[in-house]
């Protein structure tokens, strides 16, 4: 998901002349805030210069809005994808589920439904979180189609093709598993492309971008490993 926190406060902090700690870490608001430099740079050039003195907070109040709009229209088209699986799992169980066993074709839909999944194994147990330590394995569950790519530092380090089978990217009933070593400390970053849509050049900003200009999405997770 997109951080949207400069177009609600980041911006306001920039207007007052307030250091904002949160930038200093969060890749999404410091291109967010590199895009409106370069805007309220260029925009003076634009016409006269006569009118409203406020009109920078103004413009920059409109960028706000529209990021804002566009990062929350994101979120629904994913929330909206998940929602449908879970129905399509559902009503597998109900047309199948009139008595005796569960039917394994019923497994195998509400385990796609609950993916993607990225979890942390330490020593012998699996766990979500937000922080992992250097030994630790990173395990990414997607539904069949899907690719993953892992990036450390925002360089490419592993990809799992959907067609592709390695050490590292494995096939189960319920779709692609990608798992591999936390083997250096840093950012790390792992994006679920639920289709194929553009071969990546193996940096995060360009692999994202080539996705985006072929009308593909993509769910991207941060994970700090110390």
């Amino acid at each position: 998901m997109i951080c949207e926190r400069y177009w609600r406060e980041g911006i306001l902090q920039v207007e007052r002349g307030e250091h904002d700690p949160h930038r200093d870490t969060c890749l999404d608001c410091r291109r967010a805030h590199a895009m409106r430099a370069e805007l309220v740079k260029a925009l003076p050039h634009v016409g006269a210069t006569r009118g409203d003195p406020s009109w920078q907070v103004k413009v920059g109040i409109r960028i706000a809005n529209q990021e804002a709009a566009r990062a929350r229209r994101s979120y629904w088209i994913g929330g909206g994808l998940a929602a449908a699986c879970a129905l399509a799992a559902l009503w597998v169980i109900v047309a199948r589920g009139t008595g005796g066993e569960p039917d394994s074709s019923a497994t195998v839909a509400v385990a796609s439904a609950e993916r993607p999944r990225v979890e942390i194994v330490s020593g012998a147990r699996a766990m979500r979180s937000t922080s992992a330590r250097v030994g630790d394995r990173v395990r990414i569950s997607v539904a069949h189609g899907a690719e993953v790519r892992i990036y450390r530092a925002e360089r490419l380090v592993l990809r799992c093709p959907a067609w592709q089978r390695s050490a590292s990217c494995t096939l189960d009933r319920a779709g692609l598993v990608a798992e591999t070593e936390l083997a250096t400390a840093g950012e790390y970053q792992f994006v679920v492309i639920p289709s194929l849509t553009a071969e990546p050049v193996g940096t995060l900003d360009g692999d994202l971008a080539a996705v985006i200009a072929v009308g593909g999405n993509y769910r991207r997770t941060e994970l700090s490993v110390r």
